[in-house]
């Protein structure tokens, strides 16, 4: 690697890891301490990091609470831990089946949703005069050719027969 190091890559380094050069990188490690030797702009630098570091040093660290760690546990992501079909009754396999799929609460919404959404879909196409089964040759000899041309070309002004 090269043995030489800028200024700004000194202060990304100093940024990350602080002041100290046992922290820095091994890799930089020792072109960042020749810069450090040699150039007054980057013993500034590596002081004002120091200052900063003895603050962050004097800081009191406290421990949890152990009400904030059983917060924090309840509320951590759960994996679906695999079981033996064996083991575990039907119920239980289910439940952790719905889970799997849906993990974010009770299913019973998009559940009723998607049954909502498939009996509006029944009814909207139970009401239409249309059959998909219907012959598309039946279709085209009870229409006749001016209102297929109309219907084509989305003409506004409706045939005569059409407006009753």
């Amino acid at each position: 690697m090269n043995n030489e190091i800028s200024l700004q890559r000194l202060e990304e380094i100093v940024g990350a890891w602080g002041a100290s050069p046992a922290r820095w990188p091994q890799a930089e490690r020792a072109a960042a301490e020749a810069l450090l030797a040699s150039s007054a702009e980057a013993r500034r630098l590596v002081a004002a990091a120091q200052r900063l570091d003895s603050l962050l040093d004097a800081a009191p660290a406290e421990a949890p609470s152990e009400a904030l760690m059983a917060r924090l546990m309840a509320a951590r992501p759960r994996a679906v831990a695999p079981a033996s079909a064996a083991t575990r009754a039907p119920r239980r396999r289910w439940r952790a089946l719905i889970e799997a799929v849906w993990p974010y609460g009770s299913p019973a919404i998009p559940a009723g949703t998607l049954a909502a959404s498939i009996m509006l879909g029944v009814m909207v196409g139970s009401t239409g005069n249309y059959s998909p089964l219907t012959d598309t040759a039946e279709l085209a000899a009870e229409v006749a050719d001016d209102q297929l041309m109309a219907l084509a070309m989305a003409d506004i002004d409706w045939p005569e027969e059409w407006i009753q």
